[in-house]
């Protein structure tokens, strides 16, 4: 009984991961559509706190001009820290300036992949559960 809770938990755990992973493809596959690819300023490294287990994630800021305005926003699809005064090629959208996105950086399929990987484990463990029971 035991293994089938941890399994339900776990299964729902992982499919919240694979919904999220594939939200944030999907906005990067329009985001490379409709958007600009211009350069951007990287002008602070944002810390942001993990909820699950501690410890922090870094985001770069980055400064950049988009239609003749000034903006200055956190990158969506980059951890770790970058240098402060270094160029990151991004891709914007003109209707959400506020969300870059660096250009050349896809670890999304990456981690909608891990996430599947993961689901599917979970799936497993739930079914071996329910048959021990």
């Amino acid at each position: 009984m035991a293994m089938l809770v941890f399994g339900c938990v776990l299964t729902v755990m992982t499919a919240w991961f694979v919904t999220s992973s594939v939200r944030e493809v999907l906005w990067l596959r329009g985001v490379r559509r409709t958007g600009r690819q211009l350069t951007g300023e990287v002008i602070d490294n944002e810390a942001r706190r993990r909820s699950t287990y501690g410890g922090y994630l870094l985001y770069p800021v980055v400064r950049y001009q988009l239609d003749g305005k000034q903006h200055s926003a956190t990158v969506r699809n980059w951890q770790g820290k970058v240098e402060l005064g270094a160029g990151l090629p991004l891709l914007v959208d003109p209707s959400d300036p506020y969300s870059p996105a660096v250009a050349d950086r896809d670890s999304l399929g990456r981690g909608l992949f891990i996430s599947l990987g993961m689901f599917a484990v979970a799936l497993l463990l739930t079914y071996w559960g329910w048959q021990s029971r």
